[in-house]
């Protein structure tokens, strides 16, 4: 049995913060996969109420299948794209890595993992995470950009020429921030909503036609769009869908 629960960040905090969520693994999980989908989580872990550890976990290019424990429990801050280095500056330097908070923001690292382990309750943790969390610089223009390019389907030269900076310094910027160039970002978000719509499909168990599914999500032909889930799943959009556990019969 898992428990799965999100909760809204602070107003302050929206344009940073995709969500708070909490999972718990009453008896594990076997082959859990996690997908890439663009974003970078501090992640604070637990088993059996015991706390294990407070990680940064970077951007992922790869998916991961993991052994959940049973009895194991997650409290995460998922930050929207490109925004984690707006408070921790080594962010965009982890892709593929876990490392301790600790290690990247030092001793504040340190007092976060001790407050989240003293909280009793989700919402006394989202308040120590919301103390924590304070931007290291105001939003400039490349942020901003950023910020668009994940909230919209927009190409590279546009998104340089509507934001005032140069194709140049926005791949700078998102390599800075991100971690990667602005144009391998996009595809990580357009794989992210094509596996949504699929998701969502499963779940009320819809018929698919991935030609509209491609389509909708930004997708020039299906080519591309079997290339992205391949690299993105490991699979093809078909075998995806069979693999959900969730997936009507």
């Amino acid at each position: 049995m898992t428990q799965y629960q999100e909760i809204h960040p602070s107003p302050r905090l929206a344009r940073y913060v995709e969500c708070y969520w909490l999972r718990e693994d009453i008896f594990g999980t076997t082959g859990h996969h996690v997908l890439p989908d663009g974003c970078v989580d501090i992640l604070f872990t637990a088993r059996n109420g015991e706390p294990i550890d407070l990680t940064i976990v970077g951007l992922m290019t790869t998916p991961l299948s993991l052994d959940v424990p049973a009895g194991q429990s997650y409290f995460g801050v998922r930050f929207r794209p490109g925004m984690a280095s707006a408070f921790v500056r080594e962010a965009a330097r982890l892709n593929d890595r876990v490392e301790p908070l600790e290690n990247a923001v030092g001793v504040d690292g340190r007092r976060l993992f001790e407050q989240l382990c003293n909280a009793e309750t989700a919402s006394e943790r989202v308040q120590s995470v919301e103390r924590f969390l304070r931007p290291l610089e105001p939003p400039d223009r490349a942020e901003k950009a950023i910020e668009y390019l994940s909230a919209c389907d927009v190409s590279v030269d546009r998104l340089a020429t509507e934001s005032g900076i140069s194709v140049r310094q926005l791949r700078r910027a998102c390599l800075e921030r991100a971690g990667v160039s602005p144009k391998y970002l996009s595809r990580l978000l357009r794989f992210r909503r094509a596996a949504e719509e699929i998701g969502k499909a499963a779940s009320q168990g819809d018929e698919l036609a991935w030609a509209e599914v491609a389509a909708a999500c930004g997708y020039f032909d299906q080519a591309h769009f079997i290339r992205d889930f391949q690299e993105f799943t490991g699979s093809t959009p078909g075998r995806y869908l069979q693999s959900l556990p969730n997936r009507s019969s």
